[in-house]
């Protein structure tokens, strides 16, 4: 993996705003309480620092479209989806997919062609170059689009990151659609999260994941002018919302963990298809309850799971909004969303 060369390079390290910061062109970082901190990042349900590189503006006002797919799409797919990432740029509506290979690269080239707006939700930190084979579009994409992380510089394309980069994708959307999608596709964790964000949902027919998502709400499109169309109007989700529901939001771990040891045997998952291995994240999260605060090696050592299984484990439950994680690497109990 390949970094961005980041001397000479103005990036953020600090905390404090700065109106200048929407013209900077390197990348930098930006903090939930920031004034500059975009709009469209207050609608996700745990807003943390992000990094940035090119137009953090894109992300305030505009609709957007996130468009997902298998990486090894049909050449149909990919056809379809760089027609689609044209006809939404040129209506002004910003095409968010993840960077990678198969539809995400053919939406954002579709969009950079047609001058609009696009932006690469990437599950990495900012600087790596991932996929190596997308170097050019990245570079493409921060001149004239925006590249989002919400990962530390230097960090590695784990699956982990991914899960949490398709939240993202979904969070920030008006409206997400699927062009391809295998049964176990990756994009059918955004898809899941569209629907769990109540943001509209849509796909295109002839895959077995597009079609697996009918039944939970998903509607079925059969030309990119009805996605157009979709993306254009208004919805009310569409105004910003605040970070989280008051329930939703951190409370004193101690509190929180008063009130839920009582119930540590009433484990219910809030959202089955987000782990993966129940199990471990039983454990995990009976252990977060023991205790104030605690790292992955600290779990690791109180229920004698592998690094690698843990830190899967807790990716899981920050997204079933059972724990959060703080800056240092170290996670908390978290309030269930109500």
């Amino acid at each position: 993996m390949d970094a961005l060369p980041l001397h000479d390079m103005p990036y953020r390290t600090v905390q404090g705003a700065s109106d200048e910061l929407r013209s900077t062109a390197g990348p930098h970082e930006l903090m939930p309480h920031d004034p500059c901190y975009p709009e469209r990042l207050r609608r996700w349900l745990r807003p943390r620092p992000v990094w940035l590189h090119g137009q953090a503006e894109l992300l305030d006002g505009r609709p957007v479209c996130t468009v997902v797919g298998s990486r090894a799409c049909s050449r149909q797919a990919e056809e379809r989806a760089f027609a689609l990432g044209q006809a939404l740029g040129q209506r002004g509506i910003v095409v968010v997919s993840g960077g990678a290979l198969g539809v995400d690269a053919a939406a954002h080239r579709g969009a950079l062609q047609s001058g609009g707006p696009t932006c690469a939700v990437v599950g990495t930190g900012i600087d790596v170059r991932y996929p190596k084979q997308h170097v050019g579009l990245q570079d493409d994409i921060a001149q004239h689009g925006l590249l989002l992380s919400m990962f530390a510089l230097g960090a590695p394309p784990l699956p982990l990151h991914f899960r949490v980069r398709n939240e993202l994708m979904a969070a920030i959307a008006d409206v997400v659609v699927v062009v391809e999608a295998q049964d176990k596709s990756g994009s059918l964790i955004t898809a899941r999260q569209a629907l769990r964000y109540g943001r509209t949902l849509c796909g295109f027919s002839g895959s077995e994941g597009v079609m697996s998502l009918l039944s939970s709400g998903a509607k079925l499109v059969r030309s990119i002018d009805e996605v157009v169309e979709l993306a254009s109007a208004k919805p009310e989700s569409a105004k910003p919302e605040s970070a989280m529901p008051a329930s939703a939001k951190p409370a004193s771990a101690m509190s929180w963990q008063a009130d839920q040891a009582k119930e540590s045997d009433s484990w219910a998952p809030l959202d089955a298809t987000l782990t993966a291995d129940e199990e471990a994240a039983r454990a995990v999260w009976t252990a977060l309850l023991a205790t104030t605060s605690a790292d992955v090696g600290e779990l690791c050592a109180r229920t004698g799971l592998s690094a690698d299984r843990c830190a899967a484990v807790l990716v899981d439950l920050e997204l079933m909004d059972r724990c959060t994680r703080l800056a240092g690497g170290r996670y908390i109990v978290h309030a269930p969303l109500s």
